[in-house]
């Protein structure tokens, strides 16, 4: 085309980079978008002209590098209600915001690309710092690095999101027993063959939060390593997940407390150790199988703690649980974390097209022994059963019942709990 320049046939983004100009953009995919590009000075080859002319660069021949900054910008929204009945229980109607979140995650490059991702939650009219974190992926070594404060590496379902979950809350032992978010510096990686997924944390404090383990300690150490003995994973084919976790507390001035509510978040804390002073260590084994709709895993945790009296206290606690997809669909699986992901439904619920996006039926027991000795945290039954409808990406409707059984502590006796949530996730 006579006259035309390069630089205007040029796409817009390329186009203003090529004329140093500045590019942003915002947008809509599946959620808000971001991106901001600009050609800047390389520092590194400015200092090194400034050198060669004894301190004065040459502006014009003075070589660029790509400043990029993009991500997106999410948040979800869970409002439960149910009705509570037993004698463990304070009965009644209830309802709550379970959980409030806004985040954005990206990347932001200059030298090197870091990921990034700020996410804030609202639960029990308090704010939390949950995923707050800056992610490198060397060349080397490890697939990942991770600064902030995020969950350390133990338990398959602690680690996963919430929303991939086919019941409303983890089994009441991993509420007991798994870390919860902590400030730390994690290291992780992925091996093809075999199939391998490995993670080292070094953890310090974390915030008071509704669900985890509640001890205040200063420092923690952390790994988990996870097997796939069939290969990596396939969507249409089975899939095994062996795995196991351990972690190192120093309590410090600090203290080891474990509890758990009956798998709901309407009731209180029904076992609970209170704080104990001493050091604890902790070892869980965790499993899983999928093979098309089907799917079981199951996880149990073991925690010896030593207070400090020289007394020994051994907690433990393990679940089992069982999936279905009505519709067909498969549990996603992320390799990287080794975690089951959401279930995406084949077709969206539009019903007068025919879709009626997917359906998920889900049982669990649980067990979790919070007594020992002189140590009255009590023992906790717990069944848990119901469905959980996948409209679409963006909403979920789920429904259950748990029955709870509790010895050992002044509130023992049983509960009876019906419940349902709304799940709205951008």
């Amino acid at each position: 085309m006579l006259g035309a320049s390069p630089v205007a046939a040029m796409p817009p983004e390329e186009a203003a980079e090529a004329d140093g100009w500045t590019y942003f953009d915002v947008g809509w995919d599946s959620g808000l978008t971001y991106e901001y590009r600009q050609r800047l000075p390389d520092l590194t080859s400015l200092l090194e002209a400034g050198k060669e002319s004894g301190g004065e660069a040459q502006q014009a021949a003075e070589p660029r590098r790509r400043f990029h900054l993009k991500g997106r910008v999410g948040g979800s929204l869970y409002l439960d209600g149910g009705l509570l009945r037993g004698s463990a229980l304070d009965n009644g109607l209830r309802g709550a915001i379970r959980r409030a979140r806004l985040y954005t995650s990206g990347e932001i490059g200059y030298w090197f690309t870091t990921e990034y991702k700020f996410e804030f939650a609202l639960e029990q009219r308090r704010i939390f710092l949950n995923d707050f974190y800056l992610r490198w992926r060397p060349e080397r070594w490890v697939d990942t690095v991770k600064l902030g404060y995020f969950d350390p590496p133990m338990s398959l379902q602690a680690l996963g999101s919430s929303s991939a979950r086919g019941l409303m809350e983890s089994a009441a032992p991993v509420a007991a027993f798994a870390p919860g978010f902590r400030a730390g510096l994690q290291a992780a990686g992925i091996v093809a063959d075999p199939s391998l997924t490995w993670g080292l944390d070094f953890a310090s404090l974390g915030q008071e939060q509704s669900v985890g383990n509640a001890s205040s300690d200063p420092l923690r150490f952390v790994g988990r390593l996870v097997w796939r003995p069939w290969g990596p994973p396939r969507e249409d084919a089975p899939l095994l997940h062996v795995g196991g976790s351990a972690s190192y507390a120093f309590s410090g001035k600090g203290s080891i407390r474990y509890r758990s509510r009956p798998e709901t978040f309407l009731a209180r804390y029904l076992v609970d150790t209170d704080d104990i002073e001493g050091h604890a260590s902790i070892v869980a084994a965790e499993a899983a199988w999928r093979d098309g709709p089907a799917s079981l895993q199951g996880e149990l945790f073991y925690s010896l703690v030593n207070d400090s009296g020289s007394h020994q206290r051994h907690f433990w606690g393990a679940y089992a649980q069982a999936g279905w997809v009505v519709t067909g669909e498969s549990r996603g699986y992320d390799a990287a974390g080794a975690v089951f992901t959401r279930v995406q439904p084949r077709v969206d619920f539009a019903p007068w097209r025919g879709g009626w996006g997917s359906v998920e039926l889900t049982a669990r027991a649980s067990w979790v022994d919070l007594s020992d000795g002189a140590i009255e945290g009590g023992r906790m039954f717990t069944a848990n059963v119901g469905p959980a409808w996948t409209l679409n990406r963006w909403v979920r409707v789920l429904a259950g019942y748990v029955f709870a059984r509790v010895r050992d502590r002044p509130n023992e006796g049983s509960a009876h709990i019906a419940q349902l949530r709304l799940e709205f996730v951008l």
